[in-house]
């Protein structure tokens, strides 16, 4: 009888040790949809192992029966689930509505609610922007956030933008509400440069951001909002978050994400010409004048003198002395504009070694306007990262270097001429 009772405690055991020993889970999280939620963390209870599921939302970590797993992701209520005999999990979690996006970024990098605030704040996320190819940050903003008026000075690739809320507030000065980029000021003035030879060229600095590098735009509205930047944010403040300079805790391994724009950009409209009067006397230019009322054209098409057949340019064009065409429409507006191409690809790093988060960008914008000899080619490259250094302190910093090559064509050229009575 002691030796059965010997051999059953030592069954006992057995099964006992067998029962805590450690294996595999396997297992899936996913939402309300059955879509997977990437990166969601699964941690076992009252330890420090954890993992973060893939972009399918799946997961393996070793555990034993008895084991709780904690899963937790962004914007969803946080599940614990019991380990029993099982080795593979679906863990289904449940939206947190309206979590995040009632927090929004004031002064200094400090997160409120958006209900708590005394203040009107309109918030832009990343998804909303990276919908957009143009390399012009204003621009994409357009249509994206209420009271924000986005007026384009021209519509040559490269040229500047003017941005005001809620209308213009001054009649003496300017209305460009302050742009803060990570927490520096960020001068969002158009620049004017004009000559007789190049008309009116515009540019702002909007051109350095790359809307692909941005994680969220917030926008305060109201003299209330003057008072986190003093006079300076008397026309509203626009704050700008960049995945470099984002304080958000990335994941624990690194990864690597690119995204590639490609979209045509082509003349909205043109004046409709009619087609059956030709330029003023036969096209032929007189002393000081040029008609713009000629004679019907006919079918067929008579011929006429070349506008450059002329005594004072023949030494410059002696090509076209004694030379005639056709007096007919030519469709020389329609014939001069060609086919815009915008290109844009995007290049991100980013991930986490212990205290240490790191986020590395490379951009490359190749804008080819619609209008001859115009084009933008830009490279960004930005660096950033957080360091805590102890529970007190966290030390971060960014770096961006954008160069940026605008060529532009002679718009409303002049050439001076005077005369004399």
């Amino acid at each position: 009888m002691r030796k059965l009772l010997t051999l059953l405690a030592v069954l006992l055991s057995g099964i006992s040790v067998a029962t805590a020993q450690t294996r595999t889970i396997t297992g899936k999280v996913i939402d309300a949809n059955k879509q997977p939620v990437e990166g969601a963390s699964v941690l076992i209870k009252g330890t420090k192992m954890g993992i973060a599921a893939g972009a399918e939302g799946t997961f393996a970590i070793s555990a034993k029966t008895g084991d709780v797993l904690v899963i937790s992701a962004l914007n969803f209520i946080t599940k614990e689930v019991k380990i029993g005999s099982e080795s593979n999990l679906t863990i289904s979690l449940v939206a947190q509505l309206n979590a995040m996006e009632e927090i929004v970024v004031t002064a200094l990098g400090i997160k409120r609610e958006k209900k708590a605030l005394g203040y009107a704040v309109s918030t832009v996320d990343k998804k909303d922007l990276e919908l957009r190819a143009d390399g012009d940050l204003a621009r994409v903003l357009s249509g994206k956030a209420p009271g924000l008026n986005i007026m384009n000075s021209s519509g040559l690739s490269g040229s500047g933008t003017n941005i005001v809320i809620r209308g213009i507030s001054s009649i003496s000065g300017n209305s460009v509400p302050l742009f803060i980029v990570d927490g520096v000021p960020f001068n969002g003035n158009t620049n004017v440069q004009a000559d007789f030879t190049y008309g009116n060229q515009t540019s702002s600095r909007f051109l350095d951001i790359d809307p692909n590098n941005i994680v969220s735009v917030s926008v305060l509205k109201g003299l209330s909002a003057t008072t986190l930047y003093g006079e300076q944010g008397r026309n509203g403040v626009i704050l700008i978050t960049t995945k470099t300079g984002s304080t958000q805790k990335a994941k624990n391994k690194a990864e690597i994400s690119v995204s590639q724009s490609l979209f045509a950009n082509n003349v909205a409209n043109l004046p409709e010409y009619q087609t059956h009067w030709g330029g003023g006397f036969d096209l032929s230019l007189g002393i000081t004048f040029f008609s713009n009322w000629g004679a019907k054209i006919t079918d067929p098409p008579a011929q006429v003198s070349h506008p450059y057949d002329r005594p004072a340019l023949n030494a410059a064009f002696p090509e076209y002395a004694g030379t005639k065409y056709d007096y007919k429409y030519y469709n020389s507006v329609g014939n001069f504009f060609r086919q815009g191409l915008v290109s844009n690809t995007s290049v991100n790093v980013a991930g986490s070694s212990g205290a240490v988060n790191y986020n590395m960008n490379y951009s490359y914008l190749d804008d080819k306007g619609f209008t001859p000899g115009n084009g933008q080619i830009r490279n960004t490259f930005g660096v950033g990262g957080t360091a805590k250094l102890s529970n007190k302190f966290t030390v971060s910093g960014t770096v961006n270097y954008v160069i940026n090559n605008v060529s532009s064509p002679p718009t409303s050229p002049s050439f001076g001429s005077s005369a004399s009575n």
